[in-house]
């Protein structure tokens, strides 16, 4: 098995570019916004777009704060060994399956106004999730392998089992993200080519129309922010659970090793 080396081609990853996007790398603290329905818990490191922790308690949450913001910012090629703690600044209570990753919160972060080098580069962050995301998915042979641990329903249906299946789900939820800004992309074209044209259309909305526009769109509101962040989630919640199958498939014996593009810190 040949694995891929990823080397992020983003002309922001230093410590004075990231902080253009909100991050203040100097500090301890990270800020969570936290979303729950009192039986999951799903918390959004603010000032790192589609970071997050899950778990089954507000504590639990933030236990796994600092592991997160250290594998976000190793994905950026950015290495501190700095112990983040999580400080709750905002939380929204929902009637949504939390615990099984469904979410609608709108951060306060989502709605302010962004430069159009900060569009620029928040559009920059989700192209290279996606790539990571498809480099990840590219490199693993076993890709119809499943999963037995995730042969079970969710809000969504059935959980995707394979990695093949997780990809085509991904794929898929691009055009809808889209659609939550009143905008469409043809159909028909690769991961990355959607990911691209995805990436143009909000880029174009935020030059015209900044990020002030609250879309309403089934009970959910919606900004461009918003959007930009939940791709980037979608990319490393999605891609996680890949990690995880290509984990158990080397404790399994069926491949010799993999490499974990998203820098994860797997739990048990």
């Amino acid at each position: 098995m040949i694995i891929m080396s990823l080397i992020l081609d983003i002309d922001y990853v230093s410590l004075a570019q990231l902080k253009k996007i909100g991050m203040d790398l100097g500090s301890g603290a990270v800020s969570v916004a936290l979303e729950t329905n009192g039986r999951g818990f799903i918390g959004f490191l603010v000032e790192l777009p589609g970071a997050y922790v899950r778990a089954g308690s507000e504590t639990e949450a933030l236990s796994k704060v600092s592991d997160e913001a250290e594998s976000y910012l190793n994905w950026l090629g950015i290495s501190q060994a700095t112990s983040r703690q999580g400080i709750i600044v905002e939380r929204h209570i929902c009637q949504l399956t939390v615990e099984d990753a469904d979410s609608e919160i709108l951060l306060s972060a989502d709605r302010v106004p962004v430069t159009e080098d900060e569009s620029r580069r928040l559009a920059e962050l989700a192209r290279q999730s996606g790539k990571t995301f498809f480099s990840l998915y590219d490199s693993s042979r076993l890709r119809h392998w499943v999963d037995p641990a995730r042969v079970r329903k969710t809000f969504y249906g059935e959980t995707p089992k394979t990695i093949q299946e997780t990809f085509d789900h991904v794929k898929d939820t691009q055009r809808y993200y889209l659609s939550r800004l009143g905008l469409d992309v043809d159909g028909g074209r690769s991961f990355l080519d959607i990911r691209q044209s995805c990436m143009e259309r909000i880029e174009e909305l935020l030059r015209t129309r900044g990020n002030s526009v609250i879309y309403n769109v089934d009970g959910e509101q919606w900004t461009a922010k918003k959007v930009l962040r939940r791709f980037i989630w979608h990319d490393r919640i999605h891609g996680k659970a890949i990690t995880r199958m290509l984990a158990k498939q080397k404790r399994f014996g069926l491949i010799e090793d993999y490499e974990n593009l998203f820098h994860f810190r797997l739990r048990s």
